[in-house]
């Protein structure tokens, strides 16, 4: 064999073994940025809303947001309840010395200020996204001081056989005294981590023991959620599980919706919960997105196992 044809099959095998090719990574694309595994989209992040004020902007989400075989799972603006966007956390009772001051859920009064992005990539199958996130309102100094920072990582894996799993570590701290986040002050007392996504007629609901069934209020269901039913491509299988790596009291509590709304991991409930000035309030998730059939034992094993950093 000569030494050409021996460098140039050289060049291909690397090519076909070496992970570096298929890695994650973003490209900033018009007001937010794209997540892609090798030459398939991830999820796109919303950096930058279209009309910004201190009124409607809408940033700080995910939005789309595609399963393993690139259909587009994720709603944003539905008709039905048009501040719900993607994948986000939000919460409608935000008070400072008791006082209500914004929702953050319907994006009234309130105004997401992305300060900073940054993306590294710990691995060949890893990608990070780090923000900062100043959270102000009108109501507060107007809007010219923040109230709370939030720091955020978002570590994208690689998929592994038909399904990804993406984490979310949501760091909250306050920058006065007297900030209080709470749910809706109702019975549902919903707010937190959030997933608003295409819900087909066939979708069912189920945890680490069994079918659940969506109720007005919150069921306690464990720390895992399968939602699945025909959402890939041409109406075949798939679905997202949302996996609580957290040990606070509504670390179990969803609020499910089988149709024209999201799913949501509740945090705190209906009653306020102070946000401290020293200690972040740290929130931690996460989603698997898959297509086909998936082993759901074998996935909360790989959950389990994660690392958060």
């Amino acid at each position: 064999m000569n030494k050409s044809k021996f460098l140039s099959l050289l060049i291909v095998g690397l090519l076909l073994v070496c992970p570096a090719f298929a890695q994650i990574s973003m490209e900033r694309v018009d007001e937010g940025i794209l997540f892609t595994d090798g030459k398939k989209k991830i999820a796109f992040y919303v950096k930058e809303a279209p009309a910004m004020n201190l009124d409607k902007g809408r940033t700080n989400y995910f939005h789309p947001v595609y399963l393993p075989d690139e259909t587009v799972l994720t709603e944003n603006s539905p008709e039905d309840h048009i501040h719900h966007r993607g994948i986000f956390w939000a919460w409608h009772q935000i008070l400072i010395e008791g006082e209500s001051i914004a929702d953050q859920w319907e994006l009234k009064d309130f105004i997401h200020d992305v300060r900073s992005v940054e993306f590294v990539r710990p691995s060949p199958d890893l990608g990070t996204l780090k923000t900062r996130v100043e959270w102000k309102s009108p109501n507060y100094r107007e809007g010219a001081t923040a109230f709370v920072e939030e720091s955020t990582k978002v570590h994208f894996h690689q998929q592994s056989k038909n399904y990804r799993i993406i984490q979310f570590e949501i760091q909250l701290k306050a920058l006065t005294d007297g900030v209080a986040l709470g749910g809706s002050d109702d019975v549902k007392g919903y707010g937190g981590f959030s997933t608003r996504i295409k819900l087909p007629e066939d979708v069912t609901f189920s945890s680490e023991n069994g079918a659940v069934q969506p109720q007005k209020e919150a069921v306690e269901a464990g720390k895992l959620m399968h939602i699945k039913g025909s959402m890939a491509k041409n109406g075949g299988q798939g679905g997202m599980l949302i996996y609580s790596e957290n040990d606070f009291e509504t670390a179990q509590s969803w609020i499910l919706r089988s149709q024209n709304s999201m799913q949501n991991a509740v945090w705190p409930g209906r009653i306020p919960v102070s946000i401290s000035t020293i200690n972040p309030t740290v929130l931690r998730y996460a989603v698997v997105l898959y297509s086909g059939k998936i082993n759901e034992g074998r996935v909360l094993k790989a959950l389990q196992k994660l690392q958060w950093n």
